[in-house]
């Protein structure tokens, strides 16, 4: 008996041992699970309902607040899907069309020289720690393995445009952010004749000012506070966290130390509700856009031709992709609670030629776990252009939205297909 207690007292405390290291070493993802439990329960039944594209048109319909589809066939414009077209959404990284749009006009009337050479290690500086990090490893390596970084560790302007349209790169789009002055950004907002649509913003700036630990107050505080004020005073405040966090040695060491041990000091929900206070657009405003860049009127032809050669990355980067296509282009965005879209494609099977703007907003976490594992969004996007089975069944969804708005917020909601 004694023998037996001495075994299994052994048994213990080697279990113990080994299952107190391993949390130790993995006490970060423990505790960060653990904060946020609940979040990760969030949306959970639409999970085992959406492992189709037809389950997610399910999930579309039945959550209108959370979702955005413009789907528009240059030669067909009658046959246009709009859902949720006019309803503002955070663009999240899709801002950074802007910031090709600028960089391409800067280019062509020879104020930018898109062979001049930018060094990475100052990239690198816009990069907050624990913020989005694969993307920028991955741009970097992705730049290394294609030989446009020198060894002196510079990357031209083209090849970084091009990495900001496929990556997305939070440090990559805050540095090509800060080559414009703001007067240039108000410019182009009237050039572009926006109306609904924000300018973009440096995204440091953005988190900071969402960050509880960097702000030393509550999330819900911080949202309630910005999201009562001017829209320029806030834009102003971002604009000045961006900066600082570049120049002022000593606020940079502070927002580093926190990031390190705390990334933004917020829970998944917290972030999420915090990119309400991201620039925003619509649906049908970034559409038309889009349907200038195909016609070639989005400035001029020179600039609408670089912007599309920066966004056909698909092309040349995901496999079988010219199965289905003759020509495409995209951009896309994945961050908590968001999944959002743009892209241009022609399909190979008819010829016709689509532009879309599709978006995923505050999406209950367990469910954007599953949607961005799997890109979901991506594949729907591509579907919608090539794929007639999810044009119809997108086409049914709208215009039952449009059939139960029309009684009581009619315009919300609509589609031009019969």
């Amino acid at each position: 008996m004694a023998r037996a207690l001495k075994f299994f007292a052994a048994f213990f405390v080697t279990a113990l041992i080994i299952f107190g290291s391993i949390l130790m070493l993995n006490w970060k993802p423990f505790n960060t699970f653990f904060e946020n439990r609940d979040a990760m329960i969030e949306g959970s039944r639409w999970v085992e309902e959406t492992y189709s594209l037809r389950g997610l048109s399910y999930y579309i319909q039945e959550n209108p607040g959370r979702v955005s589809v413009v789907s528009s066939v240059l030669s067909s414009p009658d046959s246009t899907i709009r859902y949720g077209a006019d309803i503002p959404r955070p663009m999240g990284t899709i801002a950074n069309l802007f910031t090709l749009i600028a960089a391409a006009d800067a280019i062509e009337n020879g104020r930018i020289d898109p062979d001049e050479r930018l060094f990475w290690d100052r990239i690198s500086r816009y990069q907050i720690p624990g913020l989005d990090p694969s993307e920028h490893r991955s741009s970097y390596r992705a730049a290394q393995s294609r030989g446009w970084i020198e060894q002196d560790g510079t990357i031209t302007v083209d090849h970084a445009l091009h990495l900001l349209a496929e990556f997305n790169d939070l440090a990559l789009a805050d540095y090509l952010w800060w080559m414009f002055e703001q007067e240039e950004w108000y410019q182009l907002s009237g050039r572009l004749d926006l109306e609904s649509t924000d300018l973009p913003l440096p995204f440091s700036g953005l988190y900071l000012t969402i960050s509880p630990g960097i702000r030393q107050m509550p999330a819900q505080q911080i949202y309630d506070q910005e999201l009562s004020r001017e829209r320029s005073a806030l834009r102003q405040d971002i604009i000045e966290r961006s900066r600082r966090f570049t120049v002022d040695e000593e606020f940079r060491q502070r927002v580093i130390s926190f990031a390190e041990e705390n990334r933004l000091g917020t829970t998944f929900m917290d972030e999420r509700d915090g990119l309400a206070l991201f620039p925003k657009t619509t649906a049908s405003e970034i559409s038309g856009i889009l349907e200038q860049l195909l016609n070639g009127e989005l400035i001029s032809e020179a600039v609408s031709r670089r912007v599309k050669e920066w966004m056909r990355w698909p092309m040349d980067r995901q496999s079988g992709i010219e199965r289905d296509f003759t020509d495409y282009g995209a951009m896309y965005d994945n961050r908590m609670g968001l999944l959002n879209g743009i892209d241009f494609g022609t399909s190979a099977y008819t010829g016709d030629t689509t532009v879309q703007a599709v978006f995923f907003d505050r999406i209950q976490i367990a469910f954007w776990f599953h949607m961005s594992s799997n890109h979901m969004h991506q594949d729907f996007q591509q579907r919608l252009i090539f794929d007639p089975a999810m044009i119809r069944q997108m086409r049914d969804v709208a215009a039952n939205a449009t059939n139960e708005m029309s009684a009581t917020q009619p315009n919300q909601m609509e589609t031009s297909r019969p």
